[in-house]
């Protein structure tokens, strides 16, 4: 995760009204200020304590070279007028920028979270796993956010199963067997207890995984769907389908709420529903957690259970990572609901037309966020310069 600063900005005018704010690094009034502040390549948060200020802000972000900024205003001294403007003069210098309005100076822990969620995408150290070179969307997701993305291929993937810790190993047979109920055979737990293994220890070297997950269970007729629901749960963000938006939308996720949130498939709409389905989901997303089969494969495992919330954020982005769609939904029914698609399904109320993720979604893989975080998402998009596109009618 990237370094953060917060920097109070404030008019000279306004600078004795200013209450003592924790976690404020420096307070600025006026360019002289601006000088020999250790930045680096940390996120910076810009609290605008004051009118007045815009142009201080853009010269600060001009000065040190910063590619985005997290601006957070206050209902007092024309903080968000201040605030609107200097949004305004950032994007005419090509620095993205995102608003966050707090109802009192004391929500200040608020702006860091988001705050946190936006340095843990920066610099971001991801291994795709079973693949043998980076596309067009790893390339991509490396440029916007300057992050280091390795490709290995499946054979080193197997060697590393191969030779997985056996202590980890038995450590998450232990576990899964006294935490979910199995209605198929055990006997190829160990199995995937050997991918959870390998890919437990690639934590460290990398801040996240994504699997290529088909070309491994057809080849070894095993999947590693609770392996990624174990690591989810232990906060190792593990995408599967070496998906890299949604591994983007999980680390928010994470960031934003304490779960890795729920990578799901649009499996069906009608009328204000969606009906979404995936074969894995961190554990501690679903309660009557069961072990079945793996949906497409027939394969073990697959997993299966009750989502824990009754409301839900929805979001999936584009493969250049420009775009952000964004719904909130309440959940109707959760758990295996249906034979004829992944194991773990939810229908979602979203209130409107369902025929609208037709026309906006970005992707098909959404992911399924605990709580309603759309205000959130749409800060942390501004400041990553993606375009927000709600679900609306």
């Amino acid at each position: 995760m990237r370094r953060i600063v917060v920097l109070g900005f404030v008019s000279p005018l306004h600078r004795d009204r200013i209450p003592v704010i924790k976690g404020i690094d420096k307070t600025i009034s006026n360019t002289d200020e601006l000088r020999g502040l250790s930045i680096g390549d940390a996120f910076v948060v810009a609290l605008i304590l004051s009118g007045g200020v815009s142009r201080l802000v853009r010269e600060f972000a001009e000065d040190y070279g910063l590619r985005r900024l997290l601006l957070v205003s206050h209902p007092g001294l024309n903080s968000l007028a201040s605030a609107l403007d200097a949004k305004a003069l950032l994007s005419e210098v090509g620095v993205d920028s995102g608003i966050l309005h707090l109802e009192d100076l004391s929500h200040i822990d608020h702006a860091l979270k988001i705050a946190r969620a936006i340095a843990s995408i920066l610099s971001i150290r991801v291994a795709l796993l079973g693949v043998r070179a980076k596309d067009s969307v790893a390339r991509t997701f490396e440029d916007r956010f300057e992050a280091k993305v390795d490709a290995i291929p499946m054979e080193s993937l197997e060697d590393m199963i191969n030779n997985a810790d056996e202590k980890l190993t038995a450590e998450f047979i232990n576990y899964i067997k006294g935490r979910v109920k199995f209605e198929v055979s055990d006997e190829r737990l160990r199995d995937v207890g050997r991918i959870y293994a390998a890919m437990r220890g690639l934590y460290g070297k990398y801040d996240a995984l994504a699997i290529n997950c088909f070309p491994y269970l057809i080849k070894h007729r095993v999947t590693p769907c609770l392996a990624l629901a174990r690591l989810n749960e232990e906060g190792l963000i593990a995408a599967c389908e070496a998906d890299l938006r949604a591994l983007f939308s999980m680390v928010i996720a994470r960031e934003l709420t304490g779960y890795s949130g729920w990578i799901a498939n649009t499996n069906h709409i009608e009328g204000s529903k969606v009906t979404m389905a995936h074969c894995t989901i961190a554990l501690n997303m679903v309660g009557d957690a069961r072990v079945v089969t793996h949906f497409e494969s027939g394969f073990n495992y697959g997993l299966t259970g009750r989502l824990l919330f009754n409301e839900v954020t929805g979001v999936s982005v584009s493969s250049d990572f420009r775009r952000m769609g964004i719904f909130n939904a309440r959940v109707i029914e959760s758990g295996l609901l249906s034979d004829k698609m992944c194991r773990t399904q939810a229908i979602l109320d979203l209130g409107i037309n369902s025929l609208v993720i037709l026309r906006l979604a970005p992707y098909n893989h959404h992911v399924i966020i605990p709580g309603n975080v759309v205000e959130e998402l749409e800060t942390i998009a501004g400041v990553l310069g993606m375009e927000v596109v709600k679900y609306t009618q």
